[in-house]
Protein backbone atom coordinates (compact mmCIF):
# COMPACT_ATOMS: atom_id res chain seq x y z
CA UNK A 1 0.00 0.00 0.00
CA UNK A 2 2.79 2.63 1.26
CA UNK A 3 4.63 1.37 -1.87
CA UNK A 4 2.66 2.99 -4.18
CA UNK A 5 4.03 6.35 -6.42
CA UNK A 6 1.06 8.60 -4.58
CA UNK A 7 2.60 7.34 -1.37
CA UNK A 8 5.80 7.83 -2.32
CA UNK A 9 5.31 11.28 -3.23
CA UNK A 10 3.50 12.05 0.08
CA UNK A 11 6.57 10.61 1.92
CA UNK A 12 8.84 12.91 0.12
CA UNK A 13 6.61 15.79 0.42
CA UNK A 14 6.32 15.48 4.49
CA UNK A 15 10.21 15.12 4.18
CA UNK A 16 11.05 18.00 2.74
CA UNK A 17 8.45 19.36 4.90
CA UNK A 18 10.87 18.38 7.78
CA UNK A 19 13.58 19.86 6.37
CA UNK A 20 14.76 22.47 8.46
CA UNK A 21 14.65 19.31 11.63
CA UNK A 22 17.06 17.26 13.01
CA UNK A 23 14.27 14.52 13.81
CA UNK A 24 16.21 11.61 16.04
CA UNK A 25 13.77 8.69 14.97
CA UNK A 26 9.89 7.45 13.85
CA UNK A 27 7.19 5.51 15.28
CA UNK A 28 4.41 4.25 13.20
CA UNK A 29 2.84 1.42 11.14
CA UNK A 30 5.56 -1.00 10.03
CA UNK A 31 5.88 -0.52 6.41
CA UNK A 32 5.53 3.36 6.51
CA UNK A 33 7.79 3.72 9.00
CA UNK A 34 10.36 0.96 7.18
CA UNK A 35 9.94 3.42 4.21
CA UNK A 36 9.33 6.93 5.58
CA UNK A 37 12.97 5.79 7.30
CA UNK A 38 14.55 4.31 4.10
CA UNK A 39 13.73 7.40 2.21
CA UNK A 40 14.73 10.37 4.96
CA UNK A 41 18.25 8.48 6.07
CA UNK A 42 19.00 8.73 2.44
CA UNK A 43 18.37 12.10 1.85
CA UNK A 44 20.34 12.55 5.26
CA UNK A 45 23.31 10.44 5.12
CA UNK A 46 21.67 8.49 8.01
CA UNK A 47 21.35 5.42 8.62
CA UNK A 48 18.31 3.70 11.70
CA UNK A 49 18.12 0.95 13.83
CA UNK A 50 15.52 -0.79 14.93
CA UNK A 51 14.51 -0.03 18.95
CA UNK A 52 11.13 -1.54 19.62
CA UNK A 53 8.89 -3.57 18.05
CA UNK A 54 5.25 -2.79 18.74
CA UNK A 55 1.79 -3.81 18.37
CA UNK A 56 -1.24 -1.29 18.77
CA UNK A 57 -4.61 -2.08 20.40
CA UNK A 58 -8.00 -0.80 21.00
CA UNK A 59 -10.72 -1.61 22.89
CA UNK A 60 -14.16 -0.52 22.65
CA UNK A 61 -15.35 -2.43 25.58
CA UNK A 62 -14.12 -3.77 28.85
CA UNK A 63 -13.99 -7.65 29.28
CA UNK A 64 -17.06 -8.26 31.98
CA UNK A 65 -15.18 -11.21 33.04
CA UNK A 66 -11.87 -9.99 34.30
CA UNK A 67 -11.36 -9.18 37.60
CA UNK A 68 -10.99 -5.78 39.26
CA UNK A 69 -10.19 -5.24 42.68
CA UNK A 70 -8.87 -2.22 44.57
CA UNK A 71 -9.89 1.51 44.18
CA UNK A 72 -8.18 3.75 41.49
CA UNK A 73 -7.61 7.15 41.63
CA UNK A 74 -6.25 10.44 40.01
CA UNK A 75 -2.32 10.61 41.37
CA UNK A 76 -1.65 13.68 43.42
CA UNK A 77 0.74 16.11 45.15
CA UNK A 78 0.73 13.59 48.54
CA UNK A 79 1.86 10.96 46.27
CA UNK A 80 5.38 12.83 45.50
CA UNK A 81 7.24 10.71 48.10
CA UNK A 82 7.07 7.52 45.17
CA UNK A 83 5.37 8.69 42.06
CA UNK A 84 8.93 9.92 40.70
CA UNK A 85 10.79 6.78 41.15
CA UNK A 86 7.90 4.91 39.83
CA UNK A 87 7.75 7.29 36.46
CA UNK A 88 11.69 7.02 36.05
CA UNK A 89 11.64 3.05 36.68
CA UNK A 90 8.40 3.09 33.92
CA UNK A 91 11.06 5.13 31.71
CA UNK A 92 13.67 2.94 31.93
CA UNK A 93 11.78 -0.53 31.43
CA UNK A 94 10.25 1.55 27.94
CA UNK A 95 13.51 -0.21 26.72
CA UNK A 96 12.61 -4.01 27.64
CA UNK A 97 14.76 -5.42 29.99
CA UNK A 98 16.59 -2.32 31.23
CA UNK A 99 17.17 -2.58 35.23
CA UNK A 100 19.10 1.06 35.21
CA UNK A 101 16.90 3.94 35.91
CA UNK A 102 17.69 7.86 36.64
CA UNK A 103 17.60 9.31 40.22
CA UNK A 104 14.84 11.71 40.37
CA UNK A 105 16.60 15.19 40.90
CA UNK A 106 14.31 18.19 40.43
CA UNK A 107 10.77 17.83 41.39
CA UNK A 108 9.02 20.53 38.47
CA UNK A 109 8.82 17.78 35.67
CA UNK A 110 6.53 15.36 38.02
CA UNK A 111 4.69 18.57 39.32
CA UNK A 112 3.76 18.92 35.98
CA UNK A 113 2.89 15.20 35.27
CA UNK A 114 0.59 15.60 38.07
CA UNK A 115 -0.44 18.64 37.10
CA UNK A 116 -2.62 17.32 33.66
CA UNK A 117 -4.54 15.07 36.10
CA UNK A 118 -4.10 12.42 33.58
CA UNK A 119 -2.25 9.45 35.64
CA UNK A 120 -4.13 7.35 38.25
CA UNK A 121 -2.71 4.97 41.07
CA UNK A 122 -4.42 1.58 41.99
CA UNK A 123 -4.74 1.34 45.18
CA UNK A 124 -5.11 -1.92 47.65
CA UNK A 125 -6.21 -0.85 50.96
CA UNK A 126 -4.69 2.43 50.80
CA UNK A 127 -1.43 1.44 49.97
CA UNK A 128 -0.45 2.49 46.01
CA UNK A 129 0.52 -0.91 43.97
CA UNK A 130 0.18 -0.18 40.07
CA UNK A 131 0.41 3.03 38.15
CA UNK A 132 -1.45 3.93 34.42
CA UNK A 133 -2.56 6.89 32.72
CA UNK A 134 -4.14 8.81 30.10
CA UNK A 135 -2.43 10.10 26.32
CA UNK A 136 -2.79 10.85 23.10
CA UNK A 137 -6.32 12.38 23.75
CA UNK A 138 -8.53 12.55 20.12
CA UNK A 139 -12.13 13.15 19.65
CA UNK A 140 -13.46 10.01 19.79
CA UNK A 141 -10.55 7.90 21.05
CA UNK A 142 -7.96 8.23 23.67
CA UNK A 143 -4.84 6.66 24.92
CA UNK A 144 -3.72 4.52 27.42
CA UNK A 145 0.06 4.34 28.68
CA UNK A 146 2.51 4.44 31.74
CA UNK A 147 1.32 0.73 32.79
CA UNK A 148 4.22 0.77 35.50
CA UNK A 149 3.73 -1.87 38.58
CA UNK A 150 6.82 -2.26 41.02
CA UNK A 151 8.57 -5.44 40.75
CA UNK A 152 7.54 -6.60 44.22
CA UNK A 153 3.80 -5.93 43.41
CA UNK A 154 3.87 -8.33 40.37
CA UNK A 155 2.02 -11.06 39.27
CA UNK A 156 -0.90 -10.17 41.46
CA UNK A 157 -3.27 -8.83 39.03
CA UNK A 158 -2.89 -5.22 39.59
CA UNK A 159 -1.85 -4.16 36.27
CA UNK A 160 -4.63 -6.07 34.85
CA UNK A 161 -7.34 -4.26 37.22
CA UNK A 162 -5.28 -0.65 37.21
CA UNK A 163 -5.75 -0.80 32.97
CA UNK A 164 -9.29 -2.58 33.28
CA UNK A 165 -10.54 0.04 35.68
CA UNK A 166 -9.15 2.74 34.13
CA UNK A 167 -10.51 2.14 30.40
CA UNK A 168 -13.80 1.86 31.87
CA UNK A 169 -13.64 5.44 33.49
CA UNK A 170 -12.43 6.70 29.94
CA UNK A 171 -15.72 4.70 27.98
CA UNK A 172 -17.36 6.27 31.05
CA UNK A 173 -16.29 10.07 29.88
CA UNK A 174 -17.88 9.59 26.49
CA UNK A 175 -14.71 7.69 24.45
CA UNK A 176 -15.73 5.21 22.05
CA UNK A 177 -12.35 3.40 21.94
CA UNK A 178 -8.92 3.02 24.29
CA UNK A 179 -5.46 2.11 22.29
CA UNK A 180 -2.35 1.31 22.94
CA UNK A 181 1.54 0.29 22.08
CA UNK A 182 2.93 -2.75 22.95
CA UNK A 183 6.48 -4.27 22.92
CA UNK A 184 6.39 -7.35 21.19
CA UNK A 185 9.08 -8.54 23.27
CA UNK A 186 6.85 -8.55 26.57
CA UNK A 187 4.30 -11.48 26.02
CA UNK A 188 3.64 -10.79 29.36
CA UNK A 189 1.71 -7.03 28.84
CA UNK A 190 0.46 -8.41 25.42
CA UNK A 191 -1.32 -11.26 27.18
CA UNK A 192 -2.95 -9.00 30.09
CA UNK A 193 -4.07 -6.78 27.98
CA UNK A 194 -6.00 -8.81 25.38
CA UNK A 195 -7.75 -10.56 28.21
CA UNK A 196 -8.76 -7.46 29.38
CA UNK A 197 -10.82 -6.71 26.09
CA UNK A 198 -7.56 -4.91 23.99
CA UNK A 199 -7.81 -6.29 20.06
CA UNK A 200 -4.55 -5.68 17.99
CA UNK A 201 -4.81 -3.04 14.94
CA UNK A 202 -1.34 -3.64 13.47
CA UNK A 203 2.19 -4.07 14.21
CA UNK A 204 4.47 -0.84 14.53
CA UNK A 205 7.98 0.35 14.82
CA UNK A 206 10.27 2.61 16.80
CA UNK A 207 13.03 3.38 14.79
CA UNK A 208 16.16 5.50 15.71
CA UNK A 209 18.51 7.69 13.18
CA UNK A 210 22.36 7.16 13.86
Amino acid sequence: LWGCKKHQQAIKCLIDGLDEYNIPGVTTEKELANIFAKEYTTQKGLSFKTTMSQRIYELTAVNPDIQQFGVVRLLEEKDMHFFPFWLEAFNAAAVYGNTEMSIPQGANPYHYRLSTKKLYVLEIDGLPVSMAGFTREMQTAIGVAFVYTPPYFRGKGYASSCVAQLSQIALDKGFTKCVLYTDLLNPTSNSIYQKIGYKPVCDSLMLKYE
